[in-house]
């Protein structure tokens, strides 16, 4: 088991965690709450009443959620179907993604007191979820030179090979120079920097450069985290993040 605190400060706690078995999806929507999220839930303080976790599906839909949607896709079945974001205004609710090798990325609008939490494949990460989840926040009143963005553990650049079709659909979205700069060839091999292709979409929704950082962790090196890559079926590890109740945003 492996788990690393991505921020924690004032205002948002956020982490990322292998959990001690990997097991966040529950088999039917009556089913009890998994052990790797009542262990969470304990160490955090913070009931499972107040996670939220959407039915992901790779894709760019983001779903504004509230204390509402509290115990969604954790302790009871809920209408956050193929969503791959959460974004909340409100302060209490912990929003909370899967991914074994995918990209979670944490968003925090300060000024704003928005935070937004998406799960990024390769395809996601060419295609509209940041752009929707920045839209989202929006919608709530951050802007987005107000926005953190930290990239979470994921799988590198240096384990992520791809076909030659990947580079190809990622030229609908990136210049012929910013393919270079995600795509490298080894050994007749191509790989991709996700990091790198969220960090050229950050940028050109708005988001400061020095607002952008990532978290230099690989799920597929890491033998700690679960990986897809490396072979692990039906173990995730999970992303969550949260406002805090009581903090000097107040």
């Amino acid at each position: 088991m492996k788990t690393i605190e991505i921020i924690n400060d004032d205002l948002a706690q956020g982490g990322f965690t292998s959990g001690n078995n990997g097991i966040w999806t529950r088999n039917g929507p009556f089913d009890p709450p998994t052990e790797d999220y009542t262990a969470l839930s304990r160490r955090l303080d913070i009931p499972l009443s107040r996670f939220i976790r959407p039915y992901q599906a790779s894709g760019d839909n983001v779903k504004i959620v509230t204390a509402e949607h509290g115990g969604s896709g954790v302790i009871k079945d809920n209408e956050l179907k193929k969503a791959d974001g959460l974004v909340t205004a409100e302060k209490g609710v912990i929003l909370s993604v899967i991914a074994a090798d995918c990209v979670p990325v944490y968003l925090i609008a300060r000024s704003a007191g928005v935070i937004g939490l998406l799960h990024c494949g390769w395809r996601s990460a060419a295609g509209g979820l940041l752009h929707n989840g920045i839209a989202a926040m929006k919608e709530l009143g951050a802007s987005p030179a107000d926005i953190q963005l930290i990239i979470g553990p994921h799988i590198c650049a240096d384990c992520y090979e791809m076909g030659a079709e990947v580079r190809e659909e990622y030229a609908k979205f990136f210049s012929e120079n910013e393919l270079e700069a995600l795509f490298t060839v080894r050994d007749k091999r191509l790989y991709l920097s996700l990091s790198k292709a969220l960090q050229l979409k950050a940028e050109a929704e708005g988001i400061l450069q020095e607002k952008i950082s990532a978290v230099n962790e690989c799920t597929c090196h890491d033998k700690s985290y679960h990986s897809y890559r490396r072979g692990d079926r039906g173990r995730q590890n999970l992303a969550y993040l949260m406002m805090k109740s009581c903090n000097s945003h107040q």
